[in-house]
């Protein structure tokens, strides 16, 4: 079941909370070991909350909802170890992050913590794609779309920099959330680059997401109970790189705008600006810069336990002057201005989330199609539409317009009701 789905057969009398909580619970006991989705589980705490909400009276639409959080976001309950559990090991924050202090206070029933990748960035870590556990969940946030595709919850935060949350989410065939940047506080979690850290929600429904952020912003515009239509207007995202993509990638998008086509909606094929295509391979220009600044003390104090990758990502980080850090920092502003007038004319965009199906797990795969939306701070979204040759999921991404996120998710459930939602096959 989605959230929302439980949620139903709950006031129907069809479901408890003490029971959702104890089958997700059973669940990453049984496939925890081989998935590795997380790295910490609080089950006697989620069973007591479980059945306090049960007894009632509830606090809220969400009170009771079983809930996964990534491990760089502070737990005063558990530990948190960064993605780093050699460098931090045991690590035992005070106090909670601030939107794990919102989620407490909205009532959902934690579960416990998610794997990271290592270092917390884009390098291979334990945990594998459920799919396949030769293949990689992505990363950074690769236990909380693993843990949200497996359905050891029907929930998660995750974060991204670069592609963290949307491209697990399409590895792994969920919906993953990226809002618009500072959307939901980022206090109490590791930093990597401020112009660029977004926490975000992954959940197997545009539903369950829109709920959770209606719950979490007080904002009555996240309406999940809005009819979805067809007559809006879709953007149509073709990068220089798409080219490049692997041809069932290419042949899979174009099927899927053509879908939108025959259902009615208006498809608008967007001329996409050269500037584009430079602002998201010069993404790496802040994140390289930030994260050689942020990991400098780990680089001192913990060489040897830094990986050759890492050390080499640092370094270009540390080939880049404040000059260069500036200039792209203004040049994405040039871009967030010029996306109004390439998008003008519709409601939501459309691209590839990936160039293919999730990698073996000694990669995590090219962020290529999501980083131009972190840094420009966009709204994205990927949706699970699709299989791929090897039966692994492939997802669509959409975008949306900054600080729009209640419309953009409207006009992201609209194209799930057309295109379909393939996060709850077995």
């Amino acid at each position: 079941m989605t959230a929302c789905q439980a949620l139903k057969a709950i006031d129907a009398g069809e479901l408890t909370f003490e029971a959702w909580t104890r089958a997700c619970l059973e669940r990453i006991e049984e496939r925890n070991p081989e998935v590795k989705a997380w790295v910490h589980v609080v089950a006697d705490k989620a069973l007591e909350h479980a059945r306090v909400v049960d007894r009632g009276p509830r606090k809220g639409p969400v009170d009771g909802v079983p809930l996964g959080i990534k491990d760089i976001m502070d737990t005063a309950d558990m530990p948190t170890e960064l993605g780093d559990p050699e460098i931090f090991p045991g690590r035992q924050p005070k106090t909670d992050a601030a939107v794990v202090t919102m989620m407490r206070d909205l009532g959902f029933t934690i579960l416990g913590k998610n794997t990271v990748s290592r270092h917390s960035i884009m390098l291979p870590g334990p945990c594998r794609n459920p799919h396949d556990l030769s293949r990689t969940p992505g990363a950074s946030s690769a236990g909380s779309a693993a843990a949200v595709a497996d359905f050891m919850t029907p929930l998660s935060l995750g974060t991204q920099t670069g592609g963290s949350i949307v491209r697990p989410s399409t590895f792994c065939g969920v919906v993953g959330y990226k809002p618009t940047i500072d959307t939901l506080p980022y206090a109490g979690l590791r930093r990597y680059s401020r112009p660029l850290d977004t926490i975000g929600v992954l959940s197997r429904a545009v539903e369950d997401t829109t709920l959770v952020m209606r719950e979490a912003m007080g904002d009555p515009r996240f309406d999940v109970t809005i009819p979805v239509r067809r007559d809006f207007r879709v953007g149509v995202w073709r990068p220089r790189e798409l080219k490049n993509a692997e041809p069932y990638v290419q042949e899979i998008f174009e099927d899927n705008v053509r879908a939108l086509s025959a259902a009615g909606v208006k498809v608008v094929v967007l001329d996409v600006p050269a500037m584009f295509d430079e602002m998201a391979e010069e993404h790496d220009v802040i994140m390289a810069y930030d994260l050689a600044r942020s990991f400098r003390e780990i680089r001192r104090d913990h060489l040897d336990k830094c990986d050759p990758e890492l050390i080499e990502y640092l370094d270009l980080g540390d080939t880049y002057s404040d000059a260069d850090y500036g200039r792209v920092l203004s040049k994405a502003d040039a871009c967030r201005r010029a996306f109004y007038d390439v998008a003008r004319d519709v409601d939501i965009v459309v691209s590839p989330a990936t160039p293919g199906e999730a990698p073996d797990a000694s990669s995590t795969g090219s962020n290529v199609f999501i980083r131009l939306w972190t840094i420009l701070h966009n709204p994205a979204i990927t949706l699970p539409v699709t299989r791929g040759p090897n039966g692994l999921p492939i997802g669509l991404q959409a975008i949306g317009f900054v600080n729009e996120d209640a419309p953009f998710l409207y006009w992201a459930r609209c194209l799930e009701a057309i295109l379909g939602n393939r996060a709850s096959d077995v």
